[in-house]
């Protein structure tokens, strides 16, 4: 898919919305040149950013980039490994997070304990010491 039809996908689901540019650089933390700037295709989103904005404007990550899964196969698996990069990290955020806040105590044992936790940390390849 060429760049500018990144683009102007962003600027129609905006558009059909009825979503300001002022309200997506809010919600992505970025400034109010940004969001026009990716519309006229001056700059480019990252990968990372394009994930945020799908997700800020609900919609598939794939329909917001126009993904032919004939043609643009590669694109798709590198979206799906930022998507579950990103997944891994959160889950270790939120781990990591509410053991900071004392609200829940999670030790090892039960971790190792718990079938499915264990399954997906395995899956994922996370480092159960990594994360206590």
């Amino acid at each position: 898919m060429t760049k500018q039809g990144c683009q102007n996908r962003i600027r129609v689901v905006l558009a059909d919305r009825q979503i300001t540019n002022r309200w997506l650089a809010d919600q992505m933390g970025v400034t109010d040149m940004t969001v026009p700037r990716w519309k006229t295709n001056k700059i480019q989103p990252s990968m990372a950013q394009f994930v945020e904005i799908a997700c800020q404007l609900h919609v598939d990550i794939k329909e917001l980039l126009e993904v032919d899964l004939g043609k643009e196969t590669k694109m798709v698996s590198d979206i799906d490994n930022i998507a579950k990069g990103l997944a891994d990290k959160m889950t270790i955020i939120n781990i990591q997070s509410k053991n900071l806040q004392g609200k829940i105590s999670i030790t090892k044992e039960q971790i190792y304990n718990n079938t499915a936790v264990r399954k997906m940390l395995m899956e994922r390849g996370i480092n159960l010491d990594d994360l206590l």
